[in-house]
């Protein structure tokens, strides 16, 4: 018996035209995209718009950011050189990391510890891994008995710390305008520098130097909670 197409099942002899109808969709959907994408101009909105795109195709890759700080939360307090010489948490959506005591400084100093350097440059090489165009806040801090302070006062002292470490976040390739180093001088102290006849306790002093990163959503997010935007370029959008 002859074979005739025409007597299949009408179920079988259509199946071609869900593949043609999905066929002129892509097609349709490449020329909307090839519209969309027509004004090249404006840098910014061609970044977001192709960014928006690519978490449908990889959305393992674009987890929303309090996931993915999490995950970098976790990679921090795993590592061997962190754990123990860093406390990390997460806080209000942002990722916070403590250098405890005079890990990065000595006492009136504002150059980082050679040997100090494995330590910050390990944090350096998985935030940059996790995500490179995370922001990076650094808040330096100084004791309140700067016998050694080389400067003037402490908020000078505690700036040139913060930018000491800014200085290794942009030597790792870290954008300039995504670091912001602040000084705190000797505000927010943790402990009395001293003891209730006024004799120094260097203990206490070391604890209060101290260096807090703040790592904060990329650029594209948008949303700075706390307020830190004001130490970003975005800070007019978020008023």
């Amino acid at each position: 018996m002859a074979f005739d197409p025409l007597n299949q099942g009408s179920e079988d002899s259509e199946l071609w035209l869900v593949s043609y109808a999905d066929l002129m969709t892509l097609i349709a959907c490449f020329f909307i995209l090839m519209v969309s994408f027509a004004d090249f101009s404006k840098k910014e909105e061609f970044a977001l718009k192709t960014r928006e795109i690519a978490k449908y195709f990889n959305k393992e890759k674009f987890l929303n950011s309090e996931k993915r700080l999490r995950f970098l939360e976790q990679e921090l307090s795993r590592h061997p050189e962190l754990k123990t010489k860093t406390k990390v948490s997460l806080k209000d959506s942002d990722l916070v990391v403590i250098f405890s005591g005079s890990l990065l400084f000595d006492e009136g100093d504002y150059s980082i510890h050679s040997d100090s350097l494995k330590t910050l440059d390990s944090l350096i090489d998985i935030i940059k891994t996790e995500n490179s165009e995370y922001r990076i806040l650094i808040e330096g801090y100084a004791d309140d008995l700067p016998s050694k302070n080389p400067f003037k006062n402490t908020w000078t002292l505690s700036t040139a710390r913060a930018s000491a470490v800014a200085e290794r976040f942009e030597y790792f390739g870290f954008i300039k305008e995504n670091i912001t180093p602040i000084g705190k001088g000797d505000t927010f102290k943790l402990v009395e520098s001293t003891d209730k006849y006024g004799n120094r306790l260097e203990a206490n002093a070391r604890l209060n130097r101290r260096v807090i990163v703040k790592i904060l959503e990329p650029v594209y997010k948008k949303k700075i909670k706390l307020g830190l935007g004001v130490y970003f370029k975005d800070a007019e959008e978020n008023r």
